[in-house]
């Protein structure tokens, strides 16, 4: 299994898919709102991240698919940023794989039209009637980014893969 994640000011998605090519699949798309006013929300987002990567990452190749904050003037904003970091701690604890994957390479991944937005492309692909519940442009993110895992086109500097050790 494949969790796409996308962490947003105000949420992390995550999209719980299965299969490659053709065969790939959402089995379920899960919306954890959050807000970073202490420490205890933070707290509460890890126990509900670390809930729903127990239940679907028992299998010995589950993946976090972790579509990566940007930086610079046009970057994420600080809430978005500790949403993932919170999930990559998650991850960690559950001892799954993860997996960064840059959105500017999701153009080619989802084989977007010259003028195409990759998020456009990815409701086409994954939406296509625009009925899918719990559908976001969070949801396009954290698809795009499993799609791409699954797909195995990782390559070059713009992605990390690690799978950690548990320690006890």
């Amino acid at each position: 299994m494949i969790f796409g994640v996308n962490a947003t000011k105000s949420a992390v998605v995550i999209v719980e898919t299965k299969g490659t090519g053709d065969k790939f699949a959402i089995t379920a798309i899960r919306v954890i709102p959050f807000e970073v006013q202490s420490g205890d929300d933070l707290a509460e987002l890890l126990r509900r991240l670390a809930a729903i990567f127990d239940r679907g990452g028992r299998g010995a190749n589950s993946t976090i698919a972790l579509l990566k904050c940007s930086s610079g003037r046009f970057g994420s904003c600080l809430e978005a940023i500790k949403g993932e970091t919170i999930s990559q701690l998650a991850a960690f604890q559950k001892g799954l794989r993860v997996v960064k994957v840059a959105p500017q390479s999701f153009k080619s991944t989802l084989g977007c039209a010259a003028d195409q937005k990759w998020r456009d492309r990815a409701a086409e692909l994954f939406n296509p009637g625009g009925n899918r519940r719990g559908w976001s442009k969070g949801a396009a993110g954290a698809i795009a980014s499993a799609f791409k895992v699954a797909d195995g086109r990782i390559r070059g500097a713009s992605t990390k893969s690690r799978r950690p050790s548990r320690q006890n």
